[in-house]
Formats: structure tokens, C-alpha cells, sequence
């Protein structure tokens, strides 16, 4: 295990499911945390006995929430005009963040349930929500949803696994990163096929 698994493993130890807790919303908000690794591990302990298997899959699926939650308001209230702002640093340009806006409006609502599962997609798909105003209500309820799943997916794992949980956790995540970047192509594919669909029908008129 590296240092920060070695961390998130000590705050299990000593403080279960507050540090489940704080650690989960930490890692929704963008603070580097194993969030898979940290699920699956307290997952493991359910199998011990050490934890709950009830109490750990809600205070995940909270904690989890909860931080996206957050992250939905902070990028409500900067907005756009934010990130316009910080788009040069980030190598972006103006033509670039219209057509993510608007490519996010359109498909945003499965993002915001599947993007749970791509480490660092999650995060975009939450401070994007708030920066595009998705209502809030629609936004909370598909949080909630990919929350559980989530949460129930790793946990579960971690406790059927047992003492194996962590040779999952290391295949899980080089998968799961190529996963992003096929989600981002397929993403990317159905920009391209919208936009020349939408060249077709100008044309047809």
C-alpha cells in the first residue's frame, strides 16, 4: 500500500465510520482520496465484523452525497463567468467551454449517475451541474442514485472478497481509469455525430 492508503486505512481503524464519512466527502469535493480503495476496504472490515454492513453502505452513500452536493454549489456559485476566468490556465478557450456547456446540458443527466464510477470524471460532472444550473432537484436525485450505487458496488465487493479486497482494488482502478477515457471518446462521438445530425436537418430545410 502506498502512503495515502496506509492513511485512509489508519482513519478506518480509529474512527470508522466518522472517518468514512469525512474522508468520502473530502474525496467528492476533489481532495485526493482512494475513494474505491477506501469503499472496499470498509467493506473488508464488514466481512470481520469490525463494521456494519448496513450502517457503512448509508454512511458511504451520505458522505458520498453530501460531497457532491457540495461541489454542485460551489460551481453554482461561481458560475461560468469562473471558469472563464481560470480558462487559461486551464488551456481553454471560449469556443471550447460552449460547446462542453453545451454538450453537458444535453447528456448531463447520465453523466451525473456513471461519472461516479470514472475517478476524476465525478467531480467535473458535479461542479459542472451547479456552473449550468441544472435544478437542483434533478441534480439531487440523480446524485443520489449513482451515490448508492456507488457505494453498494464497492462495499459489497470489499465484503465478498474478503481478505482478497485489495488485489481488486489495484485491477479495479487501472480499469476503471481506461474507463474514463473510453466514456470521455464515446462522449467525444456522440458530440461529433450530434453536431452533424444537426448540419443534416439545416441542410434538408
Amino acid at each position: 500500500m502506498h502512503g495515502l492508503e496506509h492513511f485512509v486505512t489508519d482513519i478506518i481503524y480509529h474512527f470508522r465510520y466518522v472517518g468514512l464519512f469525512l474522508l468520502l466527502m473530502c474525496g467528492m469535493v476533489g481532495i485526493p482520496v482512494p475513494d474505491e480503495f477506501l469503499m472496499t476496504f470498509s467493506g473488508f472490515q464488514t466481512s470481520l465484523g469490525r463494521m456494519d454492513f448496513g450502517k457503512t453502505l448509508f454512511i458511504a452513500t451520505l458522505g458520498s452525497f453530501l460531497g457532491m452536493n457540495l461541489s454542485y454549489w460551489v460551481g453554482r456559485r461561481l458560475g461560468i463567468p469562473f471558469l472563464h476566468k481560470v480558462a487559461p490556465y486551464l488551456h481553454l478557450n471560449e469556443k471550447k467551454i460552449a460547446r462542453a456547456e453545451h454538450w453537458f446540458q444535453r447528456y448531463g443527466d447520465r453523466l451525473i449517475v456513471i461519472g461516479y464510477f470514472f475517478p476524476g470524471f465525478r467531480h467535473f460532472t458535479a461542479y459542472f451541474s451547479g456552473m449550468s444550473e441544472l435544478h437542483y432537484g434533478r441534480y439531487a436525485a440523480l446524485a443520489g442514485t449513482g451515490a448508492i450505487l456507488w457505494a453498494s458496488t464497492f462495499i459489497t465487493l470489499g465484503r465478498v472478497l474478503g481478505v482478497h479486497w485489495q488485489k481488486i482494488t489495484l485491477v479495479l482502478h487501472r480499469y476503471l481509469a481506461r474507463g474514463g477515457i473510453v466514456l470521455a471518446i464515446i462522449v467525444f462521438l456522440i458530440y461529433l455525430y450530434s453536431v452533424k445530425r444537426g448540419r443534416t436537418c439545416r441542410g434538408d430545410e
